[in-house]
């Protein structure tokens, strides 16, 4: 089995060719809005409150105090937990940015990038997939480190299986162009084809 796995912050310290992880200015400017709008919602709430609590007041405080204390915890500043894909010139690097880890396979094994948006198993709209030719003890391997599980619209045949991955913020033809790389770029067809497929620049 040539699957390896390996932190991700030991990953992020070699030299590589791309990063899936979101854009450092928008990723912090978004969180630092954020952080401004809920101490901002909390702040107005306890001034036009000070001649008595209303509900609209109550709504306030703890909508605001909840989204100001999820800003304010130091791990949803790191774009690391993010990150969820990478690759250098030999290999390609699947992660688990909240574990902090990642699963090393030679590039070679990447057959296809898959251009289409799917809906993703959670709900978030995968950005793109990748096939990838695999063994069973491999793909048992590389999901048990994602926490995922098979699914079986992804599984192609016995030794190729296909990966989702959001685009994190990335512009899509950007991105695209950045994986395409990888190995040729196909549009997924079938029934995993999405309804409405358009080339604008779009974030997952």
């Amino acid at each position: 089995m040539t699957v390896q796995s390996l932190p991700l912050r030991q990953l992020l310290q070699q030299p590589l060719r791309f990063v899936l992880w979101p854009p450092a200015l928008r990723f912090y400017l978004t969180h630092a809005l954020v952080l401004l709008a809920s101490l901002a919602a909390v702040a107005a709430a306890l001034w036009y409150g000070r001649q008595g609590f209303g509900l609209i007041h109550w709504v306030g405080a703890v909508f605001g105090g909840v989204l100001l204390l999820v800003s304010l915890w130091p791990a949803n500043w790191s774009r690391q937990r993010l990150v969820n894909l990478a690759f250098d010139d030999d290999r390609l690097y699947i992660v688990n940015g909240i574990k902090g880890v990642a699963m090393a396979l030679p590039r070679e094994r990447v057959l296809a990038v898959n251009r289409g948006k799917l809906p993703g198993h959670d709900g978030a709209i995968i950005a793109f997939t990748l096939d990838l030719s695999l063994s069973e003890a491999e793909l048992e391997c590389i999901n048990r480190a994602l926490g995922a599980q098979a699914e079986e619209r992804f599984r192609l045949d016995e030794q190729r299986y296909r990966f989702g991955f959001v685009g994190n913020w990335q512009p899509r033809r950007r991105l695209l162009e950045r994986v395409s790389v990888l190995a040729p770029v196909v549009a997924v067809t079938g029934r995993d084809a999405p309804a409405d497929e358009d080339d604008d620049d779009w974030d997952d």
